[in-house]
């Protein structure tokens, strides 16, 4: 994950839960499992790229991704990509994010 700070990381996975709720996504009937290891949306069970998932949600929503330049930056193009996806109807598939290790 290319998100330096962990405060920026899970205000994005918090906002990627916040907008999973909303109708628009919903009503896609997308399981949590699909984005998410457990079933309670935490930040640190996202199953795949935070800024991506973000992107792939406010293109559904119609509104901006707070983390659509950092994703630009570490892969020009890859935000585009998805916006166009969703615009023409396909889920793209987006990049596994590995489990956090375990504590000690």
């Amino acid at each position: 994950m290319a998100i330096e700070d962990p405060a920026d990381f899970a205000a994005i996975a918090h906002r990627c839960a916040r907008w999973y709720a909303e109708p628009a996504i919903r009503a896609k009937g997308w399981a949590s499992n699909l984005f998410w290891r457990s079933p309670g949306l935490e930040p640190e069970s996202l199953r795949v790229d935070a800024l991506e998932l973000e992107v792939l949600f406010s293109a559904l929503l119609g509104c901006a991704a707070e983390g659509e330049a950092a994703l630009e930056r570490r892969e020009p193009g890859r935000a585009a990509f998805i916006r166009r996806s969703i615009a023409h109807g396909e889920l793209p598939l987006l990049r596994f994010r590995a489990a956090p290790s375990p504590s000690a």
